[in-house]
């Protein structure tokens, strides 16, 4: 799902649009969020967002303006593409395959903080695997990857290295 990386202070204005699902935390207004969740913001839409803090990704909650970091497991991702550590052409496939036990509703992928175009699917809604490439090639060296998922409760993020 095609998302725009949103700057964290608007983020923080236009926190209040959560999904539909009877769990889910009342819309947020710009007087009872503080902060941003910590860490280098690579997406916040709505009472979600995801970060990184080194080689580390984060899924975060909006929860009465407060962000939590969803650490239950409850979206599985495993990465199917590059494999973490190993050595890749310029533009590399990013891939990820998600599972969890209710339907997944937003996914997505990223590369040295910069969103890729993803492509995906599945038989099962709460089975998906979602792909994409750089738009340019990548300079030699060491980049991160970023995998998203998350239902209407729950959400994971996965960071991995690999290299050019």
């Amino acid at each position: 799902m095609r998302r725009v990386v949103v700057l964290a202070a608007l983020a923080l204005v236009a926190a209040g649009c959560g999904g539909g699902s009877n769990h889910a935390a009342p819309p947020a207004t710009a007087t009872t969020v503080t902060k941003p969740p910590p860490g280098k913001l690579l997406y916040a839409g709505g009472v979600w967002g995801v970060t990184t803090s080194g080689a580390r990704a984060t899924a975060w909650h909006l929860v009465r303006g407060v962000w939590h970091a969803d650490r239950t497991g409850a979206v599985k991702i495993e990465i199917l593409g590059p494999k973490p550590g190993s050595k890749v052409a310029a533009i590399p496939q990013v891939a990820i395959e998600m599972k969890a036990k209710t339907p997944l509703v937003e996914s997505g992928l990223w590369v040295d903080g910069v969103e890729l175009f993803e492509k995906g699917g599945g038989l099962d809604p709460r089975v998906g695997t979602i792909y994409g490439a750089p738009a340019h090639a990548l300079t030699p060296g060491l980049h991160t990857a970023v995998g998203y998922g998350r239902t209407a409760t729950h959400g994971t993020a996965i960071a991995w290295t690999f290299r050019v």
